[in-house]
């Protein structure tokens, strides 16, 4: 096991064997594995940051973790990090369109939304279940204009994360608890 001194900040920030070429290894190997992923990106298909489901989340870092270690590590070849993530992107299109065409196996794997609020009542199974607070609801319905959980007909938690709101016309809503926070003034 090799012995080295704690907290050295040339061996921290520059490590044991640095040289100049190596750096420019470092951001030529960056480069590379940046334009590669690029083009592999564009094969999984297009979707916003807020609405990536937890599927995705995973390739997201099974593909950082591939396109990292080619960059900094001298011993790992692009042609690794290559291989890896071509084997990702074509799994994950695989996947994609075997769950498109089953059913079950897209009940399996996906996830669902969850039920938040129905009919102007918070389901606070549902918070529980998505590690929400009733506060954090209650910022999400301010945000979206809602100032009553009584106007609010459906709530979803949706896969991506976000929070879908219906609410009930504006002749049908009633008082049930504000959604403004308890030292809000008038």
């Amino acid at each position: 096991m090799a012995q080295y001194e704690p907290f050295d900040l040339v061996r921290m920030f520059l490590g044991e064997d640095w040289h100049v070429l190596f750096w420019a290894e470092v951001a030529c190997r960056t480069a590379v594995m940046y334009l590669f992923m690029l083009v592999m990106t564009r094969f999984i298909g297009k979707r916003g940051v807020g609405q990536i489901t937890p599927f995705e989340f995973l390739i997201v870092v099974v593909l950082g973790s591939a396109t990292g270690d080619p960059m900094f590590y001298p011993h790992v070849p692009l042609l690794h990090g290559m291989i890896v993530i071509t084997v990702v992107v074509l799994l994950q299109r695989l996947f994609a369109r075997v769950t498109n065409r089953s059913q079950a196996l897209h009940h399996a794997l996906e996830t669902r939304p969850v039920l938040l609020i129905a009919d102007g009542r918070i389901n606070a199974g549902g918070l529980g279940r998505q590690s929400l607070s009733r506060k954090e609801l209650m910022m999400v319905l301010r945000m979206q204009g809602v100032e009553d959980v009584g106007a609010v007909r459906r709530a979803y938690f949706e896969p991506s994360g976000a929070v879908s709101i219906f609410q009930y016309p504006p002749e049908r809503r009633r008082e049930v608890e504000s959604t403004l926070p308890d030292d809000a003034t008038g």
